[in-house]
């Protein structure tokens, strides 16, 4: 009997019943809204940079993870790298296409409705004239990414829709790539 309770109230694997708790304690108090993430970054050789993810501060509490998240980046060859881990443009696919997934995920699961499977493939395409300033006319960034979403859900046609636009609107990753995030540069 308490399985099939727990069951209920897990949507797509998320528990709803605790995920309308929290949207309830950040509306009565929005301070507890408020978080804030920390990379650390150590430079190895060439191109290839360790970045290392532990301490987050949210909910007005100091976190620290029980086991830090250290991510390899480097470039591959043809960019003079050693590809000993996927670029960070690369990263920044892998960012958007999580991000993105588990906005659509959290929305459906409040939204009651059952998903069993997404995938999606990102792509985008970068002139590298624009990164080597061989032309200051070119963006050194992506000129656009395109997300293409497989949704193996019951839902109709239009509820995955309606569901991949709140996604794109308020994944905070597609946020911050879309609305140019101001990047305040200082030495230490």
């Amino acid at each position: 009997m308490k399985t099939k309770q727990i069951q209920k109230e897990l949507v797509n694997g998320v528990d709803v019943p605790k995920l309308t708790q929290i949207i309830d304690e950040l509306t009565q108090n929005p301070n507890l809204a408020q978080f804030h993430f920390c990379a650390k970054n150590n430079w190895v050789n060439g191109g290839e940079n360790q970045t290392t993810v532990n301490e987050f501060y949210g909910g007005s509490v100091k976190h620290v993870r029980s086991k830090p998240f250290v991510f390899t980046k480097d470039e591959p060859t043809v960019l003079l790298g050693h590809d000993q881990g996927a670029n960070p443009v690369e990263y920044a696919l892998t960012a958007l296409a999580g991000c993105v997934t588990t906005t659509l995920v959290y929305y459906a699961s409040a939204m009651n409705v059952k998903i069993n499977k997404v995938e999606s493939t990102l792509e985008g395409d970068i002139d590298l004239r624009g990164l080597l300033n061989i032309d200051e006319n070119i963006k050194a960034g992506y000129k656009s990414i395109d997300i293409k979403f497989k949704i193996d859900s019951d839902a109709s046609p239009e509820t995955l829709h309606k569901l991949m636009e709140i996604a794109k609107k308020h994944s905070p990753v597609a946020n911050t790539i879309t609305n140019a995030t101001p990047i305040n540069v200082s030495l230490a």
